[in-house]
């Protein structure tokens, strides 16, 4: 009779520890990917869902429990996914975002409570800017890579990715106990991205745009309406992003304000669109980055300081592994890597994450995270989790494009610096 402990010691019941493996826990290669997204009560609604569909939205992904719109352009005959690249070079694009939710920690402890809980020294950030964090658990690995908003010593906000991070901070401080409120506010911010990005926002705001350094913030007012915009984007592009206060009030008044302000910019209404972040490096939660990684797997050893002065969630294991890795022997398996992908041209998300060899007949080693066509580079490109001796630029390797088994045909591809040139 096999008993729970036997269970557990299968590899195909994997432990915590992730550090060997070569696919992703949560790898299918079956199955229809294009069945229908059901709207239910279950996921929540942007405050702008509606103004979405009107923009015709087509098809949305869930992200943090809300529904997040990835695609308006039908691919057949109005240019999909290419026509809103477009959109974005050479124009300018709104994105709601709002299902990046917006995480308050307010009190006398807000500065060293956020101090503990992300790996950067937010003492030596200044109010009225933001960052990009890291927050770990107690073993290095990745829990969330939000951007951060710092308004004073007393207020911050998370701008958080797809986890739930106001669960993790409250449950941190139930230990902790540091003075400080964490709530969701109604906050919902929008994307304005693209090449005429910074002309729109001056028409909105006004010199307060023009004068903005990258991760600066600003209050603002847009039709009168509260908002707070940063010099910041998940775009690759020039972009803003905003954040209307009292949003489930207000979000028809905002979003038709910036509407009728872009017309003159050939404004187009878009989702996050793929192949300007691949190739800028810009990592998605759950696809490239997931609670499986420690920072230094996915090209964010920066954000690791060694000098930061006090403690906090994560540092002994990080600290381990730093010397681990200066002495020549990698803690884990799998490093993040830029791909140069031959093939017919990726016109669509993946549905499933596609596996890596070292040879057309090899057995698979690693697994694409994110790929698109990308028009400037007049190739595919893509993010991937290799091991980490073939995480050298040059060196070839090929990659199984699904069909219906474990792999599929092979395309040949090489590894790339990272961002992607």
């Amino acid at each position: 009779m096999t008993n729970e402990s036997d269970i557990w010691a299968n590899p195909n019941f994997p432990s915590v520890d992730q550090s060997d493996r070569t696919v992703p826990v949560n790898l299918r290669q079956t199955g229809r990917p294009d069945i229908t997204l059901l709207i239910s009560t279950r996921a929540r609604k942007s405050p702008y869902w509606h103004l979405a569909v009107e923009a015709g939205c087509r098809r949305a992904e869930v992200y943090n429990r809300m529904y997040l719109p990835r695609g308006y352009v039908s691919k057949e005959g109005d240019g999909g996914s290419a026509a809103e690249y477009e959109s974005l070079t050479e124009r300018v694009t709104l994105w709601d975002i709002a299902a990046a939710r917006q995480i308050r920690v307010q009190g006398p402890g807000a500065t060293e409570f956020v101090d503990y809980v992300v790996t950067r020294d937010v003492t030596r950030l200044a109010p009225m800017r933001a960052a990009y964090v890291v927050l770990c658990d107690t073993e290095g690995r990745v829990v969330n890579d939000p951007l951060l908003l710092k308004f004073s010593p007393e207020e911050y906000w998370f701008s958080i990715s797809d986890s739930d991070l106001s669960l993790w901070l409250k449950g941190v401080n139930a230990g902790k106990g540091f003075d400080v409120r964490i709530e969701e506010i109604d906050v919902s911010p929008v994307q304005v991205q693209g090449a005429q990005a910074h002309r729109l926002m001056a028409d909105l705001i006004g010199d307060t745009a023009s004068g903005m350094p990258p991760f600066g913030l600003a209050e603002a007012r847009i039709e009168g309406l509260p908002v707070v915009v940063s010099r910041t984007g998940f775009s690759g592009e020039a972009g803003y992003e905003v954040y209307l206060k009292n949003s489930s009030t207000h979000a028809e008044k905002m979003w038709n304000a910036i509407l009728r302000a872009g017309e003159k910019y050939g404004l187009a209404v878009t989702g996050p669109i793929q192949p300007h972040r691949i190739s800028s490096g810009i990592l998605a939660w759950g696809q490239d980055v997931d609670h499986e990684m420690v920072p230094f797997q996915v090209g964010l050893a920066a954000h690791i300081p060694r000098t930061k002065a006090s403690d906090y969630i994560g540092r002994d294991a990080l600290e381990r592994m730093r010397a681990e890795i200066a002495a020549g022997h990698h803690p884990y398996k799998l490093t993040m890597v830029g791909l140069r992908m031959e093939g017919e041209p990726i016109a669509d998300y993946l549905s499933d994450f596609w596996l890596v060899a070292p040879a057309p007949d090899a057995e698979p080693v690693g697994y694409v995270t994110s790929a698109a066509y990308a028009p400037k580079l007049r190739t595919n490109v893509a993010l991937a989790r290799l091991p980490v001796d073939l995480a050298v630029p040059g060196t070839p390797v090929y990659v199984f494009e699904p069909t219906g088994d474990a792999t599929g045909r092979s395309i040949p591809a090489v590894v790339s610096v990272f961002p992607i040139e």
